[in-house]
């Protein structure tokens, strides 16, 4: 078995008697084998040692000549030195002993009362102290490492909100530059404020959470929906708790979800459309023949008012044929026969198919379009007519102005269409998209319907954000088509 090598001891004394005397009290050290004492007897020598790392520990004395024990431990420290330094001072140099450890000094030892004990006892516990600080600044820059480099944003909070550090991913959720999201409070960045509390008292309570669900909102007021983890961890300095956040954005999982139960919800009406139309039409058929046979065996001249019911019951028979129909073709996912068009020119489609309206009500349309050359492979009629559903509500909303803004986001086109009608009541968002509800006291409801099938068939996505009284915004993404995404190579 190796034996173990010697710690190896610099002594930094000017005075050569004391360098004896240090040295026949480490003869005395149990196991004195175990160390190995060198002397060096002034400044230079001592920090040309120190910045080359040669050995394991430094005895220095307080008085060095024209330099003392505190200027060469400053050095040191200034110097990134690592290992550590013990200085030796005389009796009653309290003072001196204060500052040292201050200044960053393992220990001290008053020489007047040094023992084998005392400076083998000393040595021992500043080595297992260097020890510990490695691991833990080696374990500082691990976290620092896999801190910076996530890709999950990472917030660090004290207990009162204050903003300690963000990474990188952070800042692009939030939208903030560094020094502006550190001078915010935590609490801030909760869009409701309530969740906050709530969040803050859950990690007091318990020391971490997971899985908290909860919204953020961005520098650009936008609303990020997000689970939190966190767990609660006091500094090494036992002096305040930090609160270590890691965020996920889960606004994309949830759109998907809610994409997948539309989806599935269409398709279970679809069905359903399709069975009831198939019961309610073959009983429909045979009344509007049966009508149309009494039609013809009445005498015109003898039964003119008989004549005038079957005619109403005619028309409303016919009426109710072409809501089924409406109501079928509004539900069943269909085949599309798309290809690259220009975006521009299937919005300009809409407004034109709508200006008379819009000059008869008065209303400002404003166009905005960060780019021309934006195509998406789309059915032509089937998204002009989804565009003009769309701006329809806007003027059954009472709007005076519309806002139709187009971007690129990625691979995806966004169409914003912002109206400052009456907007929507919290009971109604719910049913937007519904088939058959309706706030208009004439309209099947399906407008709204079929606008959201033709965004899915498409594969695209819709929302839309309102407040009553304040108008609605209906966002749209559509895939980009290749002939849009060559245009930025």
């Amino acid at each position: 078995m190796a034996s173990m090598k010697p710690v190896s001891v610099l002594l930094v004394d000017d005075d050569e008697d004391d360098y004896i005397l240090t040295r026949d009290i480490f003869a005395d050290i149990p196991k004195s084998e175990n160390y190995k004492l060198s002397w060096v007897n002034n400044y230079e020598e001592a920090i040309n040692a120190m910045l080359k790392s040669h050995y394991d520990i430094y005895l220095v004395d307080y008085r060095l000549g024209k330099y003392t024990g505190l200027d060469l431990l400053h050095e040191a420290i200034k110097s990134n030195v690592d290992e550590p330094i013990i200085i030796l001072t005389g009796k009653g140099d309290a003072k001196v002993d204060e500052d040292a450890l201050e200044t960053g000094a393992a220990d001290y030892l008053v020489k007047d009362q040094i023992s084998p004990y005392a400076i083998e006892r000393s040595i021992r516990y500043a080595l297992k102290h260097k020890r510990a600080l490695k691991a833990l600044r080696e374990s500082e820059n691990k976290f620092r490492i896999i801190f910076e480099r996530s890709k999950e944003p990472f917030l660090i909070m004290d207990s009162l909100g204050g903003i300690r550090d963000v990474n990188h991913a952070g800042l692009k959720l939030l939208g903030y530059g560094k020094e502006e999201l550190l001078e915010l409070n935590g609490t801030q960045l909760f869009y409701n404020r309530k969740q906050a509390i709530d969040f803050s008292d859950a990690l007091d309570r318990n020391g971490a959470i997971n899985d908290f669900q909860t919204e953020l909102i961005s520098r650009d007021h936008e609303i990020k929906k997000v689970s939190i983890s966190a767990f609660l961890q006091i500094d090494q300095h036992a002096t305040e708790e930090l609160y270590y956040c890691i965020i996920h954005d889960i606004s994309g999982r949830l759109e998907a979800e809610k994409t997948a139960v539309t989806t599935e919800k269409a398709a279970v009406t679809a069905r359903v459309a399709k069975s009831l139309a198939n019961e309610i039409t073959n009983p429909l058929s045979n009344i509007n023949l049966s009508l149309d046979q009494l039609n013809l065996e009445l005498n015109s001249e003898d039964n003119e008012a008989v004549k005038l019911y079957l005619d109403i019951l005619k028309a409303n028979t016919e009426r109710i044929s072409l809501l089924i129909s409406d109501f079928v073709n509004a539900t069943q996912i269909v085949e599309l026969t798309a290809e690259p068009r220009a975006l521009t020119v299937m919005l300009n489609e809409s407004l034109d198919l709508l200006q008379s309206q819009f000059e008869k009500q008065g209303v400002q349309v404003h166009q905005q379009q960060q780019d021309e050359n934006i195509f998406i492979n789309a059915d032509y009629e089937r998204i002009v007519n989804a565009f003009s559903n769309i701006l329809s509500n806007s003027l059954e909303a009472g709007a005076t102005e519309i806002n139709v803004n187009v971007l690129k986001e990625g691979n995806y086109a966004v169409i914003e269409l912002h109206d400052n009608g009456h907007g929507i009541s919290d009971e109604n968002k719910s049913h937007v998209f519904e088939p058959f509800f309706t706030t208009k006291s004439r309209g099947t409801g399906l407008g709204l319907t079929d606008v959201q099938k033709t965004v899915i068939n498409h594969k695209g996505k819709i929302n839309f954000t309102s407040k009553e009284g304040a108008g609605t915004v209906f966002t749209l993404k559509l895939p980009l088509s290749t002939q849009s995404l060559n245009w930025d190579v």
